[in-house]
């Protein structure tokens, strides 16, 4: 069989498990009600940033246009030591509900891969039925078949939870609808190379075990390993630390610049490619 037909096979397989079973669909009901009350409480706050901000205006006598004007200068001020000057700027032209969503995408999305793909590898190995795939199958199109349907399922969940944010943002008057899909559209292609990054890790430590609980508990075990070697890099200085954790990258994706853009997507891009590379190179030498 070709190849990429292998693939598919096998990524159709995933999504099908994924969106049929009952883990899967807790997940995506736990992720939109989550998505929806968390996207109502940030337009209620701005509303009352928003009231403050006018009484302290107008006590100030500064119009509207100045205490716009005010707010995205703050707004600049506050994420240029996070993002540089270049993408502060570019950010701080975004409704704020949408990059505060797209920032809660960005630090659940690990929780989110963990619980779906926990059991990708090991619940096969566990009952067997990984027999059955790799007689049909190249294992390296397993292998890809799985992260794929992985990350594909993960891709659709937070799509669905940004297109949420983006409803309650035009219903609430945060943004027209024009703007609120250019931008939200945008925050979502920026968060898929960081979920193709987790979606690797987590398939590679899946494929070492034969018990799903033990490969859930590894994979939270190398999630928090690498958040500590990311507050340590920062607390020591310490970039090259910085580079291992995938969500370090939405620096450089949120750029406004295409070569600093293509930079966080092609560090992305490797980090899965070792992961899918590694994990096939040593499953091919395992005996399920």
């Amino acid at each position: 069989m070709n190849p990429l037909k292998e693939v598919q096979l096998i990524l159709l397989r995933e999504l099908r498990k994924n969106f049929r079973s009952v883990k899967g669909i807790v997940l995506l009901l736990i992720s939109l009600f989550g998505s929806f009350g968390a996207a109502l409480l940030l337009v209620k706050f701005q509303q009352f940033k928003r009231a403050q901000i006018g009484e302290e205006g107008a006590v100030a006598g500064i119009g509207a246009e100045g205490l716009k004007e005010l707010v995205h200068n703050a707004r600049i001020k506050g994420l240029t030591p996070l993002y540089g000057e270049v993408t502060a700027k570019y950010i701080a032209d975004s409704p704020e509900v949408l990059f505060a969503g797209l920032l809660i995408t960005i630090w659940l999305t690990p929780l989110l891969i963990a619980l779906l793909g926990f059991d990708s590898f090991a619940g096969d190995v566990q009952h067997r039925s990984v027999r059955y795939w790799t007689v049909r199958t190249r294992r390296g199109s397993f292998f890809a078949g799985k992260f794929l349907g992985l990350w594909s399922t993960v891709s659709a969940v937070t799509l669905a939870i940004h297109a949420l944010i983006w409803g309650v943002c035009i219903a609430r008057g945060e943004a027209t609808a024009a703007e609120t899909l250019s931008w939200g559209i945008r925050f979502w292609v920026v968060s898929l190379p960081m979920s193709a990054a987790w979606c690797g890790i987590a398939v590679l430590v899946s494929s070492f075990f034969r018990m799903p609980i033990v490969a859930l508990l590894t994979t939270f075990a190398v999630y928090f390993g690498l958040w500590l070697v990311w507050v340590i890099g920062n607390a020591a200085d310490v970039e090259p630390l910085l580079y291992l954790y995938p969500n370090f990258y939405d620096k450089l994706l949120l750029s406004p610049q295409l070569w600093t853009a293509a930079a966080g997507f092609g560090a992305c891009a490797l980090m899965s490619t070792l992961c899918i590379g590694g994990g096939t190179f040593l499953f091919s030498r395992r005996d399920v």
